[in-house]
């Protein structure tokens, strides 16, 4: 056990590599870089190569993505010319593959993302194979092999022939192993972890109390909060959203967030408070350089005055969502297709849907028991009131009213293209696997991936997907 204590110890662990690091995970980029400026070791590589990664990944900044691209292809070749290899240089080599596959994505390059998971892939697993004891690499091997659980079985062929291969568990395990340890990769593991199981497991409580508490180690850690604000919103926590969000506002130094103010102005449209909303939305569109969600912010800020009974001025942005940013995220294809289908009619349910979002559950109540069944006029409007009481069931825990209106929800939507029916199998899937009634589970997962053409259907279908692996391994 000694050499691997001291091999992972020894990585990243001198200075100023440690305060480097650590400045650069808490967004800190600037200053990160500064202390590294006269370094071309291995562990400034691998450092500053992480603080562009992260710039990238939230600025989505065009222009600075050509710029950094060519930085990134130089230390790539750099550390190619190495010889001997040490596990160092396998270490930074893969996770540069892996951090840049993350940003090709982002930027919509995906067959050079695919290529860079092969390279970090090989990369690894000599990494590995030569190094079996050196356990940073695990951080980078877990991933990887997380990524590639996540694949569904109908391409694993393509994976086979490739040489590679994934396992869910095998990848979970490695980063708990990285997690447990001591120095700096684990601080790293401990905030993928959580994401991970919060964002494609769907296990946010456990996720968000692991990141509450890497807050309380880390009060100052800008990263931290910024996921944890993300995470607390996916988990129907506005309160706690809110309260990191006001806790990232206050540390002002560091690398800009202007995706902060997105996150905030789902915060105030969960509350009701549309005034603030509208604010936080403009704020956001005015700053951010990508074009990712630019869309669904003027969408979601004409909603905010359309829910205020402003129907003029909700127009203009909802003509500007038409003509603005990009539909490559769900939030925008939702966005661009209620537009398109006017798919924004009963305030009260609308209301009530982001009060459930947000987990102000009695306005949710007070709100769609408000709802006269003569005001339900179309099949549609019918199938969302049973859907959001579904939603709320669920997320207070009355299990078997949710059970029911899911089902009524489905019956409803029939072979309709609204998303209210696949999200409904995809959560009783859910209910029942969670009460171990794995035949029921595997039976509304697999339903949910028959339905076609609705909003949310790449999401849907990837969490059913990677649901119905994790049954394959009961």
């Amino acid at each position: 056990m000694l050499p691997a204590f001291s091999q992972h110890t020894a990585w990243l662990a001198g200075e100023p590599y440690q305060h480097a690091h650590a400045l650069a995970l808490s967004l800190q980029l600037d200053k990160s870089r500064e202390l590294l400026s006269s370094s071309a070791s291995t562990e400034a590589i691998y450092i500053n190569s992480l603080s562009d990664a992260l710039e990238l990944l939230i600025s989505e900044d065009a222009s600075r993505f050509n710029e950094l691209e060519q930085v990134y292809e130089k230390r790539i070749e750099a550390l190619k010319k190495t010889s001997p290899q040490t596990e160092k240089e396998l270490l930074v080599l893969a996770e540069l593959r892996l951090q840049w596959a993350f940003v090709y994505l982002k930027f919509g390059h995906d067959f050079t993302a695919a290529w860079s998971i092969r390279q970090a892939h090989l990369a690894a697993q000599e990494c590995l194979r030569k190094h079996p004891d050196f356990v940073p690499i695990k951080k980078t091997a877990g991933m990887l092999e997380i990524l590639l659980g996540a694949v569904p079985e109908k391409y694993q062929w393509a994976l086979n022939l490739l040489g590679m291969r994934g396992s869910w568990t095998k990848g979970l395990d490695m980063l708990t192993e990285v997690q447990a340890a001591q120095g700096p990769a684990a601080l790293e593991a401990a905030l993928l972890h959580p994401l991970i199981d919060g964002f494609v497991l769907q296990q946010t409580d456990s996720a968000l109390l692991h990141l509450e508490l890497l807050h309380r180690e880390q009060p100052q850690n800008r990263l931290i909060l910024f996921l944890g604000a993300s995470l607390a919103i996916k988990n129907s926590s506005s309160e706690i959203a809110m309260v990191m969000l006001e806790k990232l506002n206050l540390l002002q130094s560091g690398f800009p967030l202007y995706y902060a103010d997105y996150l905030l102005g789902e915060v105030y449209l969960h509350q009701g408070d549309y005034a603030k909303s509208i604010s936080a939305y403009r704020n956001f569109i005015r700053q951010y350089k990508g074009d990712n969600y630019i869309k669904d912010a003027h969408y979601k800020t004409g909603l905010a005055y359309w829910l205020q009974h402003q129907p003029d001025r909700a127009k203009v942005y909802f003509e500007m969502a038409r003509l603005k940013g990009k539909e490559a995220t769900e939030a925008d294809k939702y966005a661009a297709r209620s537009i398109t289908e006017n798919d924004f009619l009963n305030i009260a349910i609308t209301k009530a849907r982001y009060a459930i979002d947000g987990g102000y559950y009695d306005e949710a109540v007070r709100l769609l028991k408000s709802i006269k069944q003569e005001e339900l006029i179309s099949t549609h409007d019918m199938a969302e009131y049973h859907y959001r009481f579904a939603r709320l069931y669920h997320k207070t825990n009355m299990l078997a009213d949710a059970k029911k209106y899911y089902n009524k929800t489905v019956e409803l939507s029939g072979t309709e293209t609204w998303y209210f029916a696949p999200n409904s199998c995809l959560q009783l899937g859910y209910i029942y696997r969670d009460e171990d009634n794995i035949e029921d589970a595997r039976k509304y997962f697999t339903k949910a991936l028959t339905y076609k053409k609705h909003a949310y259907k790449n999401s849907i279908d990837s969490k059913a997907k990677s649901a119905l692996a994790q049954l394959r391994k009961k």
